[in-house]
């Protein structure tokens, strides 16, 4: 129910009758002499009381599965909920889950590709179990760590008059018209805090939600974009679009985040620990 807010949901995901459940909600809260959730017109909401009792209701269900894997022989088991922002849920994920696979045996892996700031929420509600995010947006609660730098492109469409050019500065960008991502993403972030102070004039000619679409955008002469290397690399190398020389390094970090007080399984430990070491080398390839 902490993560459906709908009793409705919650008894279809437990495959009992709606009464069933809210019979039960009452009972708990009747023993603990305490609400857990505020009662609105269609759904309810975790209060403070029930905030407190997710952490060791979280803790539960993951020493029960493993629990039931505790005498299979694997040396890891018990499922991993990872949450990614979409650049790197595309372009650094495969290689990232791969790696670890080889390297643990583990195979029981569920990803979500979401834009950071929902990854975020998912965690702080326990609904995934440690995030890969673009955004710099640490929550109450949850761990935020850095990971490795990303470094941000300017791309254009390959006849646009910029492309011409040898060196830009931020002058020369001011009164185009820019492709950005949504709200909460960690590139429109980047766009917002580095980028934007900088130009004298800048207009917003569309807003999209996935990567690709507004390098697709860029390529149809629809307008600039600022976006992660990792997610340009693709069309620059085939020349659907090309990088503009501005005489400014933009880096984008990245991070690694989870809540504080989850219990830490040993699979949590060794994806951490498997995702720190692969963050390192990344750092020591970069020029």
């Amino acid at each position: 129910m902490a993560r459906n807010t709908n009793l409705t949901l919650a008894a279809e995901k437990l495959f009992l009758s709606k009464p069933a459940v809210s019979i039960s909600l009452k009972e708990l809260e009747k023993q603990l002499n305490r609400t857990l959730f505020d009662r609105l017109p269609n759904s309810l909401r975790l209060n403070t009381n029930g905030e407190k009792l997710l952490i060791l209701a979280d803790e539960l269900l993951a020493r029960a599965q493993l629990l039931e894997s505790l005498f299979d022989g694997e040396a890891l088991s018990g499922e991993l909920k990872i949450g990614c922002s979409k650049s790197i849920g595309n372009h650094v994920l495969p290689e990232l889950l791969a790696g670890f696979r080889q390297h643990s045996g583990h195979k029981e892996q569920q990803v979500k590709i979401l834009n950071s700031e929902d990854v975020c929420r998912k965690l702080a509600n326990f609904e995934l179990d440690i995030g890969l995010i673009e955004a710099d947006i640490p929550r109450k609660g949850q761990v935020h760590l850095p990971w490795w730098q990303d470094r941000m492109c300017l791309i254009a469409a390959t006849d646009h008059p910029l492309c011409q050019r040898t060196r830009l500065s931020y002058g020369d960008l001011s009164g185009q018209n820019w492709i950005l991502r949504e709200i909460g993403s960690g590139s429109r972030d980047i766009f917002t805090q580095c980028l934007a102070p900088n130009l004298n004039q800048w207009n917003m000619a569309l807003e999209l939600n996935d990567s690709e679409a507004i390098i697709n955008a860029v390529s149809t002469g629809l307008g600039l974009a600022c976006v992660s290397e990792l997610t340009a690399k693709w069309a620059l190398d085939d020349n659907r679009v090309k990088e503009l020389p501005l005489d400014v390094v933009i880096t984008h970090p990245l991070f690694i985040t989870y809540q504080q007080h989850k219990y830490k399984t040993p699979v949590f430990e060794a994806f951490l620990k498997y995702c720190q070491q692969y963050g390192e080398q990344k750092i020591e390839v970069i020029p």
